[in-house]
């Protein structure tokens, strides 16, 4: 079985990348991308700090064509005004529903950056608006940064076969950049990649009438072989 992590990060993680793929080695073939958040091609135009726009586009890149089993993001990129929430949201544009962990040296910092203060001074308010906050990133876990490898060998090896839908994206993924010209008028001119998209993030209701179609045309195309 071939599988696809995401692993973001201001510091070089080929030690830990090298260290994962042996840990899940004879459970999956593990294909990860790993993305360094201080590389120079991220940065913004005469300045040392991270464009934003930059990365989105780099991850944006790296990730099409793919399906990404996983995505693990640092919170500290060392960055004053972006960080590891910054990451989620981009995560969430290209792919609503990626399955994200977020890891940090200091799990008190992602605390106050969402709640603006240290938990032991907020109020029951604060805290209660903050886990709201939390929510709506839809992060599945929060955990150490030293405790990272051993969760994503962990949910790795734990993960579920791939579902009908799971399958389908990625099949549509592998051909990435092929333009659609038939079947459904509707979608014509759209690649496969854009489509597979469309139907991860429900953005499109065209996409389910496309689907239904297809399967229609599937089950005709078996009774016609099999009559």
């Amino acid at each position: 079985m071939d599988k696809c992590i995401l692993i973001i990060d201001d510091n070089d993680q080929k030690v830990n990348v090298r260290s994962l793929k042996m840990q899940v080695k004879g459970h999956c073939n593990l294909d990860v991308i790993d993305i360094r958040t201080t590389n120079s091609a991220y940065k913004a135009e005469d300045s040392e700090h991270l464009d934003i726009n930059k990365l989105k586009h780099a991850i944006g890149e790296a990730i099409k064509g793919k399906s990404i089993a996983w995505a693990f993001t640092d919170f500290n990129l060392s960055e004053d005004f972006i960080n590891g929430l910054s990451v989620v949201r981009i995560l969430k544009e290209l792919r609503k529903s990626i399955k994200i962990v977020m890891y940090s040296g200091n799990l008190e910092d992602v605390v106050r950056n969402v709640v603006g203060k240290s938990l032991n001074s907020a109020n029951e308010e604060d805290v209660i608006k903050a886990v709201k906050s939390l929510m709506e990133y839809e992060i599945v876990d929060y955990i150490k940064r030293d405790d990272y490898i051993s969760k994503a060998v962990q949910l790795i090896k734990r993960d579920e076969d791939p579902t009908v839908q799971d399958y389908f994206l990625q099949q549509l993924r592998m051909y990435s950049d092929m333009e659609f010209k038939s079947c459904y008028p509707k979608l014509s001119g759209k690649t496969l990649g854009e489509i597979a998209d469309m139907i991860e993030n429900s953005s499109d209701k065209r996409t389910d009438i496309w689907t239904q179609e297809l399967i229609e045309q599937a089950v005709a195309y078996l009774i016609k072989i099999n009559s």
